[in-house]
């Protein structure tokens, strides 16, 4: 009974997952409607100021995604009540804070790049954060629920619909405005989706102390995404000061078309696991599916290395003759990818305890590393460059799974750096 048990929790994991991939799918290859429609209708100044604003409204984003929700998901069944409704209080505070903070920052960052089309995109935008409070605990209970096909047909549809419409603006020469219009499509459907979610409806509390615990913890997160995010970005923004122009073209070129089918899949993966551990820790079950799951990462991982091998074989199928004969340096980044996915699946597992503060220093570390790693060898080319990040990221795995070192540097020096 127990190894039935174990095996339908597994399908189920596997299931969210596949839902979850599907969604990634779908907006890779929606989004290829919008840059050709873009492209076609935009110039290159104007281009390039609708991927400066996108690209600062996704870096804001991440507060809103460190709010109440990896505690919602997690926490205990006794304290599910009080979480949910201080939590929707904590996601109106962020929701409106961002919203201010947005607009302002669209001035200064106007100035900065010297963009006076900035201030007004990303402006624009910020309102959009004023609605997603009003559904995000509803969102994150069915996270919670692992209800994630629900989730992801409703996701999948809005950012479809986000992608056309852009599409459609730009096509009918509504200009850059065409991407502002289609976030506000986003989450005006996003709104309607899951306003009627089957999920319970806790509405909305005040306790202070709970209040100052999700605040805490949300400051964590806030930082653990944070150092993700410029992890996934720092080799782009060292890259482009390390190589020339040209290189440095080519190498954005070997990164696009080396780990995008790769990164979907680790990412529909973890998004599953985390509510799936989460859910197994409430009923003392989690340990027994520890193996399993890192089974599942390893043909994750697997999928990286036959991507690696295949380069040469689809490279010349889809992409002009000027890029192919990187197979190198994409087969390498695809390979840099495999000790990533066991990073992630740690940092789920342990985000899944509870243990925020330990995911931020293990987030923190490994930016650290990769960082210090590229700038200290400081590759000129980008073959060189993409060797360096395959090795870096073997040897922060190494750090992870060689217990002793991995307390030595975690606890000793990071948690008693003070």
């Amino acid at each position: 009974m127990k190894s039935k048990l174990s095996l339908n929790s597994l399908v189920l994991l596997l299931t969210n997952a596949s839902w979850l991939l599907g969604t990634e799918f779908a907006a890779k290859i929606t989004r290829l409607v919008v840059v050709f429609t873009l492209a076609a209708s935009l110039d290159a100044v104007e281009y390039g100021s609708v991927m400066l604003a996108v690209a600062c409204h996704e870096v804001f984003r991440l507060i809103l995604r460190s709010g109440a929700g990896a505690q919602i998901i997690q926490c205990s069944e006794a304290q599910i009540k009080a979480f949910a409704q201080n939590g929707a209080i904590l996601q109106w505070i962020i929701g409106i804070g961002l919203t201010i903070f947005q607009c302002a920052a669209a001035l200064l960052l106007g100035d900065f790049y010297q963009n006076e089309d900035l201030p007004l995109l990303l402006s624009s935008m910020a309102g959009v954060y004023l609605l997603y409070p009003i559904v995000s605990v509803k969102v994150l209970l069915l996270h919670r629920a692992n209800k994630l096909k629900y989730y992801s047909v409703r996701n999948a549809a809005c950012i479809t619909a986000e992608n056309i419409a852009i599409a459609l603006f730009a096509w009918f020469d509504h200009g850059m405005m065409s991407v502002v219009y289609g976030k506000w499509v986003f989450v005006t459907l996003w709104l309607l989706l899951f306003f009627n979610s089957p999920v319970k409806n806790y509405g909305i509390g005040f306790s202070i102390s709970i209040l100052k615990t999700l605040s805490r913890t949300s400051l964590q997160l806030f930082a653990t995404e944070l150092c993700r995010a410029l992890r996934t970005q720092a080799d782009i923004l060292i890259g482009g000061k390390l190589l020339s122009p040209e290189l440095f073209g080519i190498y954005s070129f070997a990164k696009t078309a080396g780990v995008n089918l790769g990164q979907a899949l680790s990412t529909a993966f973890n998004t599953a696991l985390y509510p799936f551990l989460c859910d197994r820790n409430r009923q003392q079950g989690a340990n027994g599916h520890i193996r399993a799951i890192y089974c599942v990462s390893a043909a994750i991982a697997c999928m990286f290395a036959v991507q690696a091998m295949a380069v040469s074989f689809y490279v010349p199928l889809l992409f002009k003759q000027t890029w192919q004969q990187e197979y190198l340096t994409i087969s390498l980044l695809c390979l840099a990818n495999v000790p990533l996915v066991f990073v992630d699946t740690y940092c789920s597992t342990i985000r899944s305890h509870g243990l925020y503060k330990k995911e931020f220093h293990v987030c923190l570390l490994s930016l650290a590393v990769f960082v210090s790693g590229l700038l200290l060898v400081s590759p000129q080319h980008f073959e060189t460059f993409a060797s360096t990040i395959l090795m870096v990221n073997i040897l922060f795995l190494g750090v992870l799974t060689t217990p002793h070192l991995r307390q030595l540097i975690l606890h000793r020096v990071v948690l008693h750096r003070s």
